[in-house]
């Protein structure tokens, strides 16, 4: 989600990608018998496609992303409801259960997993022409365009990624409970443009990096708990989100026109 927005985008469709993917990888293993790492490969090479082509309908048919995202979202849903039937799947993989409920040197699996995508992604985006260009878009795509950047394909690929690791969190979702209900993923994508926005990623594009997000998981996650803990109803936990990112989008906007004056 931080390069889809840091390239001036947003994805609102991550929430049901992870169900359906998690979804996926019970049916492919639990269902059909494809050996565990096939088909992992294969959920994780369906994330990455209906992410590619969440940005050939921004980048290249000129759909706003929030619709087109909204739009693929609602598919990917209808196909989620359509191979689960509505009921949870179920599946038992020791392999699977060792990575939901293992560790590395002490470390859960999880973490280790979830480190080492972040500063992957940290390097790509400080470090790598590739990165580079996803900053110049979400900047200035006229501008990133004018100076030989192939916006189109900057844009298609960031979505793409998204699209790979909201596969992953499927995985990882599955791998942690070893089951998948129709309602699995739903409001992540709430989750993961909070913890951007409140990381400090701009939202109209161009600015932002993976260590922030990082900061902003760990307070959505701390006020998860916190609002859990106090017994907090479920639907007043959405209004706090809701109302911290139109907080935090509302103050980047202000600070924006400010120096704009």
């Amino acid at each position: 989600m931080t390069l889809v927005i840091i390239s001036g985008n947003f994805d609102i469709s991550v929430g049901y990608i992870c169900g359906f993917c998690g979804a996926l990888l019970i049916k492919l293993n639990g269902e059909y018998g494809v050996p565990l790492l096939p088909a992992v490969i294969i959920v994780l090479l369906v994330g990455a496609m209906i992410g590619s082509l969440n940005g050939v309908f921004v980048a290249r048919v000129g759909i706003p992303s929030m619709i087109a995202t909204l739009g693929m979202g609602e598919a990917v849903n209808g196909v989620f409801l359509l191979i689960t039937g509505g009921y949870s799947l179920s599946i038992a993989n020791d392999i699977l259960r060792a990575i939901g409920k293992g560790s590395v040197i002490g470390v859960p699996t999880i973490t280790v997993i979830f480190l080492f995508t972040v500063l992957l992604f940290q390097f790509i985006l400080k470090k790598t022409r590739y990165g580079r260009s996803t900053y110049a878009v979400g900047g200035n795509i006229d501008a990133a365009r004018l100076s030989g950047i192939k916006t189109k394909q900057i844009t298609v690929s960031a979505f793409a990624i998204c699209g790979l690791l909201a596969a992953l969190s499927g995985i990882v979702l599955t791998a942690r409970v070893m089951n998948i209900g129709p309602a699995s993923g739903s409001g992540y994508e709430l989750d993961a443009i909070a913890a951007v926005v409140i990381g400090g990623t701009r939202v109209s594009g161009g600015e932002g990096n993976v260590l922030r997000t990082v900061m902003g998981v760990l307070f959505v996650g701390v006020m998860s708990n916190a609002l859990n803990l106090l017994g907090v109803n479920d639907y007043y936990q959405y209004i706090v989100k809701g109302a911290i990112i139109l907080f935090a989008v509302g103050a980047d906007c202000y600070n924006r026109m400010k120096q704009q004056r």
